[in-house]
Parts: C-alpha cells; structure tokens; sequence
C-alpha cells in the first residue's frame, strides 16, 4: 500500500499492488471530494523543497519510480499517478519550476504521454524534455544499477518536439517520397502549435533538412494549417490529427466500440487488457471492466482522465452495423488473441537471437525456448479456431 498526500503532507489517497499476475497491476483510491487522481502527484510533498532549489521537475510513472530516486538522493523526482500527465499535474509543477523532465517507461504508453506534452510547452514558456531510458528498463531499475547513469540521462534530455521527430523519423523511410509526405503531414501541425517564433522557425528549418523540402514551401503550408477558414481552435484538434498514424488501431477501436455500445457483452471474459497495445484503449477497457453498470456511461468517464475522454465519445459513437454482434464480437476476440500472439513470438524470438548472439549459456537458451512454447500453441489454436469459423 503506498499513501498518496497532498503537497502539504495530507494523506488523500491510496495507492496498492495487486496480488495476482492481473492488470493493471497498481489501483488508486476512487475519486472522491479528496482524492482527485488528474491532479495528484505522488511524492510532491517531499519533493517541492529540491524541485524548487534545482529548478527541475522529473517526472515519472510509478511508485517506484519515485521511491527508489529519493533513496538515491534525487529529491526532484514525482510520478504523474499513471502515463496520463494532466495540465493539472503541469500547472501545480509550474508554480514550482518551468523546468520539466519526462522519464516515462519506454514504451508505447509512455510515447504517447510524451506527445500530449508537446503542448504544454506554450503554458509553460520552457521547453518540457524527455529521458531516454534503455529498452525494458524502469527508471528505479537503471538507478539501482548505477545512479551515475541516471544523472547522465537526465543531463542527455532531449526537447519533447526533438523527441517527437526522432520517434516519427523512426517509423518511416525518408528515402522515398510517399514517406517525406507523411512525416510532414505528422509534424506539421505540431510545429504550428509553437507560439515561440524563434522555435518555431528552428522546427522548420529542422523538417526541411530531414524532408528534403525547401523552407519556403513548407512555410506556406505551415500558413495555410494556422490560417484554414472555420478550423477548430487549434489544441488538441491539431495534435490529435497529427499523431493518429501513430497511435490509431482500427481493431482495438473496433471491439472496444462493440463492448461500449453493447451492455450485454458485459459479462463475457475472454479479453484481456493486455491485448490492447494502445494504452487508451487499454485504459478505457479496464475502466469498462471495474464499472459495475455498463449502461452508465457517466461513470466511465468519472474512472478515466479528461485526456482520454474525448477518445471514449469517439468510441461511443462510432457507426456500427446493428446486426450479427455476437459473431462480429467472436471474430474480433480471435483477431485481437491472434496479434497479441503474435507480438509475443516475435519479442521471444528477438530475446531468443540476441541471447544467441551474445554467447548464452545452453540452460538459458533451453528456458527460453520452453517459454515461447505456449504462445505457439495458443497461436495455433487462434488460426485453427479462424479456419473452423470460415476466417482463416
């Protein structure tokens, strides 16, 4: 059990670790009049004082991640109660510093928390940077391992929108044209959001040299994106078109907006949260799954942060056919079963390779050969479960 207090020490809230291997793994206390998850910020109490002297505040994801840094005698570091970062979390770091750093898990979930921090860089009049942590690692366990590399990290911080070209960059092949397209399509709008004109034109020139675009024609477009007669009020219109081929998965979207809109599918136990690699969809899935009726939308939305709830409307009110739901249901389940499958052999099979590569001993290689044997079989009762449907 971890107490959550408030910045002046009042305990508000709890925080526990599950018994079982189920997810997720930690709870918090229900909202209530005291305990408001969208603005807490574990370790803020004992953090203010070192936040404010190194006018530095580091955020990350866990409890641990916040326990293990001050035992090292990082005092600065606070966990933002999950990957969802709040403009209420942001704006009581503001009163402290204008300095953030974000070391969240690196992974999807984590990416996309990033990227909802691009714009708070504008409230804030500082640019918000991003930690790098090596792959699999949690920040408690690389400073358990050596504290002088986690110092070196957060010295290395790289600018939250430098962050988002390397990730962006990273999915894409710049060598062809349709490629330069998309990363323009991603980045622009992003880069319209900068209200800081020297910033601004220092991400230009940036997109220019990775594009291979000249300067003034992106300029034109940058124009033409703050300008376009009747658009929305920028915010997170703009992000959110910018980073739907990053995050948006048509399957997941699919069956989550089945489960929303069809309140007898309720009771039916064959997803687990772990089939949803998007961390939205695998948020408002667990909330689906701990809300006790259904047909209440309203308390759905009270078990999820404001960031997700324009997500769930998006769901709730997705064009769906009105017939066959239970078949349309099953064969999402396999298809969802089918993937998480799938990326499971192909994370063991790297592990597998680079075990190899590496000189493994002959006990290691047998253990985890043994441990990618059940998502075979599982795999193969998926295609022999599509094929017997008329799917496969």
């Amino acid at each position: 059990m971890f107490p959550i207090n408030d910045a002046r020490g009042r305990v508000t809230g709890f925080g526990a670790r599950v018994l079982d291997d189920s997810l997720p793994k930690y709870f918090n206390s229900s909202q209530t009049p005291t305990f408001d998850k969208s603005s807490s910020l574990y370790g803020i109490n004992l953090a203010t004082a070192t936040i404010k002297q190194l006018n530095q505040a580091v955020i990350v994801e866990g409890y641990m991640d916040v326990i293990i840094p001050h035992q090292y005698g990082f005092n600065n570091v606070v966990a933002a109660m999950g990957t969802s970062i709040t403009e209420k979390q942001m704006s009581a770091l503001k009163r402290l510093t204008r300095n953030m750093v974000l070391a969240l898990d690196a992974d999807n979930a984590g990416e996309e928390a990033m990227l909802r921090c691009v714009d708070y860089e504008n409230s804030l009049d500082a640019e918000v940077k991003v930690v790098i942590l090596p792959s699999g690692k949690d920040p408690d366990e690389v400073i358990k391992e050596d504290a002088r590399s986690w110092q070196r990290l957060l010295d290395e911080a790289l600018p939250v929108i430098d962050y988002t070209f390397n990730m962006v960059a990273s999915k894409l092949d710049l060598t062809t044209a349709r490629d330069k397209s998309l990363a323009r399509e991603q980045l622009l709008p992003i880069i319209a959001r900068i209200k800081d004109s020297t910033r601004q034109d220092h991400y230009l020139t940036k997109l220019a040299r990775l594009t291979g675009t000249s300067y003034r024609n992106l300029e034109t477009t940058l124009s033409q994106i703050k300008t376009k007669p009747g658009a929305p009020k920028p915010r997170a219109e703009a992000m959110k078109r910018a980073l739907l081929p990053l995050r948006s998965n048509p399957l997941e979207e699919y069956c989550l907006a089945l489960l929303l809109q069809h309140p007898e599918l309720k009771d039916r136990k064959d997803i687990l949260p772990e089939y949803f690699e998007n961390s939205e969809n695998r948020e408002i899935f667990v909330a689906w799954q701990q809300t006790d009726n259904p047909d209440t939308i309203g308390a759905l939305k009270d078990k999820l942060d404001t960031a997700i709830r324009e997500h769930l409307e998006s769901l709730i009110n997705k064009n769906m056919p009105v017939n066959q739901t239970e078949l349309r249901y099953a064969d999402c389940v396999l298809n969802l079963r089918k993937k998480f499958f799938q990326n499971l052999e192909a994370k063991k099979a790297e592990v597998l390779a680079l075990e190899a590569e590496v000189g493994g001993s002959g006990a290691d290689l047998d253990r985890l050969k043994e441990q990618g044997i059940e998502p075979s079989i599982q795999l193969r009762e998926v295609f022999a479960q599509k094929a017997r449907r008329g799917n496969g």
